[in-house]
């Protein structure tokens, strides 16, 4: 059984990620206790812990939600970058040596087209959760979970900000996923890290540039 202080750092951390406190908004030890309702001591830890993951800062009158500089989204994008393409190199090894069930690959290929069935409806937050669901099935499907634990760690900390990044885009469309998808379900292992490498350059002029925006 979880103690009282996991409990209160996942549903927080649960919170940030889904996007109920906005970046920059300001959390006080009392409003998050009302919000779960737990007790102070608890919070206090949970609050320590997501400081030390970069999800809230402390200001001296309890923290605000973090918010990421231009540079730090660089950073982020580049990392993810890094990370989705060895995901997508090893899910490709994977797969040529016959370690992807026909279920995981279907799976797989439906949250690359959940996401483009979203987009044509203009769901901004739908297509946002879809994309998430398709790079962490991407994640998994390296067989690498420290690669999944930090893939989830700069995800948490992009989500913040990637959510109200894509409530203001006029174009939903994913860029690249179709390709990753093919490139991994024909085990072509150089193909599968090459598509995933285009994708989040793509992905990254795409928010760089709709970040800079008046």
């Amino acid at each position: 059984m979880q103690n009282n202080a996991e409990l209160a750092y996942r549903r927080l951390r649960e919170r940030l990620v889904a996007g109920k406190y906005e970046p920059g908004q300001r959390l006080t030890e009392l409003g998050i206790c009302d919000d779960l309702g737990m007790s102070r001591t608890p919070v206090r830890e949970a609050l320590r812990r997501l400081q030390s993951d970069g999800l809230v800062a402390s200001t001296g009158r309890g923290v605000v939600v973090n918010s990421l500089s231009q540079d730090d989204i660089r950073h982020a994008l580049e990392l993810h970058g890094a990370l989705d393409t060895l995901a997508a190199r090893l899910a490709a090894r994977a797969q040529h040596e016959g370690r992807l069930s026909p279920r995981q690959l279907a799976d797989f290929r439906q949250a690359g087209d959940r996401m483009a069935d979203l987009a044509t409806t203009g769901d901004a937050q739908g297509v946002w959760e879809a994309n998430l669901v398709f790079h962490q099935c991407l994640t998994h499907l390296s067989g690498n979970p420290l690669l999944e634990e930090a893939s989830e760690r700069i995800w948490d900390r992009f989500a913040i900000v990637s959510r109200t990044n894509i409530a203001h885009r006029s174009d939903l469309t994913p860029v690249g996923h179709r390709a990753i998808v093919e490139a991994i379900v024909a085990g072509d292992v150089e193909q599968a890290a090459a598509a995933a490498a285009e994708h989040v350059r793509e992905a990254t002029a795409m928010y760089i540039h709709d970040s800079t925006l008046p």
